[in-house]
């Protein structure tokens, strides 16, 4: 019997969890409603899931939320618009329009403003306003809950915890201590700690007219204590930690006080536990964040491991291999031979159509387990009739030992893929135990600065071309990767790709193997996806200004020394299409030489004269602007037809300084 694994168990769970998230976090979200007519985080989480499955399970939450948590008709509005947001979602999911930022956040206000305007019509101006308040709420939800299931970032974490606090306050209204409220002071001491001063004042007021919104009374109280303590929090940034957090309590306190509040006493409690606590575990991450943090312009050194396994999660884990090809494929060819031509095309494919296919599904099964096609297969009202038989039976052997070929090697090359899918996963779990690879941290002496432009293609808002720099030891990278083709699929492929290469080298594992494997690895997974990502790296040696070029299907790059420009070509694929490693390039970089690294929308090899011209005579000093003025020319050239990145590079002289 196996020994019990928590790593194990998580890893068998994980692909139960979304789902489950998918359905509770609506139901619970639908608690955080506004005076019990209005849930917009729970209508937020159904817009924000999308189509198929998790867009249906979040509708199903919200639906049983809106029972639980609403009265009738309030429930029945929620329903209404929940239903009508998931139908948007089907209707538009996959066009242009729908991949916009801006385009869910109107879609939810506009579909949710039209069921609720019905029961509006004559209401008092304070619902109205309730309203449109809900309505704010929902459009920075989804503006913010975009990436919410994939990649959520610190704010749509932050609006997370500010619809808990209210579901939380709404459900244990009760209790003189509120969790709720206690969620949401602690998310305010965590703004008032890492924001600026004016936007933890914002967020923190926000979160406590959140809170005011959801309670029976009018009065704007936990709004003032919020935002004044925050501010006074804030303006006690350099004082020891103890003192920020009495100044914060004592805010709290005399602004509840003033505005009469039902429980000032609680408030302060609840003011004082939460800040001291978070003030505390807040100063102490800084202090450890401090103590290891790596220098400025370095990454962390991973285990190969780890740069492995990430592999294998992105390229593999949850990938399903191709269908076998339908046995009702021979009969499709075999017809389209024999009887497109015949007579009684017609009689056998019209008027009895169904007979016919009937005769094809009963003979398939004793055909496939013979491996050859008899006349006794067939029934006789379709044998006797046909009066090509002997030319179809025929044919339809020829087409059977293709059709009995073509799944052997299918079933050969699923075979081997799964072998190398989990040789990925045993190797990257074999070197799990290892010591972790200690990259140097050698001090360099070529400064250098770094401009960078890139541009999406025109009519997309995210660009196929993904840029990386970053150091490891005394080794400067520069990565250039463009995905295949345009928009969010070409930026998801290109960013992923970096990523994973990013990993390997900061793990210590040298340029060559590190595209090696990773070319190996989008070769397998190039079978099911068909997307492929060209690579440019450049590997600086700064101690000595030694460089090499590494090219797997990347545009040309460029050397300008003084008033001479070289270029270095390419003749390989993207990674993913050859068995060959990536083209190397040697070269010396001195101090005041540039290095110009490109995507193929900005020129290509047969089209770059004016490149190497502007280039040529170029004076200036300063990277980022080099790199701006050759963007700014390729989009005035090709009119934004392609993603176009732009990388250039400038070594500087021998004292160490340097800019990114």
């Amino acid at each position: 019997m196996k020994q019990f694994s928590p790593r194990r168990f998580l890893r068998r769970a994980q692909p139960l969890a979304a789902p489950f998230l998918h359905c509770v976090l609506p139901f619970f979200l639908s608690a955080a409603h506004l005076r019990g007519l209005y849930a917009p985080f729970a209508l937020a989480a159904v817009a924000s899931a999308g189509t198929g499955l998790p867009g249906l399970l979040s509708l199903l939450g919200a639906a049983g939320g809106a029972w639980a948590f609403l009265d009738f008709q309030s429930g029945l509005r929620q329903v209404a618009a929940a239903v009508l947001l998931y139908a948007a979602n089907l209707f538009f999911s996959g066009t242009r329009l729908y991949e916009r930022a801006a385009f869910r956040p109107v879609l939810a206000v506009s579909a949710t403003l039209l069921v609720q305007s019905v029961y509006l019509l004559e209401r008092s101006a304070w619902q109205w306003t309730l309203c449109f308040a809900s309505l704010a709420v929902l459009a920075l939800c989804l503006w913010h809950w975009r990436t919410l299931w994939t990649k959520p970032t610190p704010r749509a974490v932050w609006l997370l915890i500010a619809g808990a606090a209210v579901a939380l306050t709404d459900l244990l209204p009760s209790m003189e201590l509120s969790p709720g409220r206690m969620a949401a002071t602690a998310l305010v001491v965590y703004l008032a700690w890492s924001l600026p001063t004016g936007d933890s004042v914002v967020w923190s007021a926000g979160v406590g007219l959140l809170l005011d919104l959801s309670r029976s009374g009018g009065e704007p109280i936990l709004c003032a204590v919020y935002g004044c303590a925050a501010a006074a929090f804030a303006a006690c940034r350099r004082l020891p930690w103890t003192v920020r957090a009495g100044v914060f309590c004592l805010s709290a306190g005399v602004v509840s006080v003033l505005f009469r509040a039902d429980l000032p006493a609680a408030i302060l409690c609840e003011t004082a536990v939460c800040a001291m606590l978070c003030s505390f575990f807040l100063r102490r991450r800084r202090q450890d964040e401090r103590d290891g943090a790596p220098r400025r312009g370095k990454v962390d050194a991973p285990q190969p491991a780890d740069a492995l396994r990430s592999l294998y999660d992105s390229f593999f884990r949850g990938t399903v291999p191709p269908p076998p090809e339908n046995p009702a494929v021979l009969f499709d060819r075999t017809a389209e031979q024999i009887c497109r031509d015949c007579v009684l095309c017609r009689e056998c494919w019209h008027k009895n159509y169904n007979s016919t296919y009937t005769a094809f599904n009963d003979a398939c099964p004793k055909l496939l387990q013979r491996g050859q096609a008899a006349a006794a297969d067939f029934p006789s009202y379709f044998s006797c009739r046909c009066v090509r038989f002997a030319e179809f039976l025929n044919t339809l052997n020829g087409e059977l030992r293709a059709f009995l070929t073509r799944k052997q090697y299918h079933n050969r090359l699923t075979e081997m893929r799964r072998q190398a899918q989990e040789q990925y996963r045993q190797l990257g779990e074999a070197l799990s135990g290892t010591a972790v690879h200690a990259v140097a941290n050698v001090s360099s002496s070529l400064g250098y600065q770094v401009g960078t432009a890139i541009r999406p293609k025109s009519g997309e808002s995210l660009c196929g071309d993904h840029l990386e720099v970053f150091e490891v030891g005394d080794v400067l990278y520069l990565l250039l990767s463009d995905g295949m083709g345009s928009g969010a699929a070409a930026h998801h492929e290109s960013a992923m790709t970096a990523r994973l290469l990013r990993q390997f080298l900061a793990s210590g594992i040298e340029p060559e193997p590190a595209l090696k494997t990773l070319n190996s690895a989008m070769q397998l997974r190039g079978e099911q996806s068909d997307s492929y990502t060209t690579l440019d790296l450049l590997a600086l040696h700064r101690h000595n200004g030694s460089a090499e070029v590494y090219k797997y299907g990347a545009a040309p790059s460029y050397v300008k020394r003084t008033g001479t420009v070289s270029r270095i070509n390419s003749a390989s694929l993207p990674a993913g299409l050859q068995d060959q490693p990536p083209e190397q390039s040697r070269l010396q970089l001195l101090p005041e030489s540039y290095f110009v690294m490109i995507s193929d929308g900005v020129a290509d090899a047969d089209s770059d004269e004016w490149l190497r011209t502007l280039l040529s005579n170029w004076h200036g000093n300063s990277a980022q602007e080099l790199a701006q003025l050759v963007l700014r020319q390729a989009q005035e050239r090709t009119g934004g037809q392609d993603d176009c990145a732009v990388m250039i590079l400038q070594v500087g002289d021998k004292k160490g300084a340097r800019q990114v």
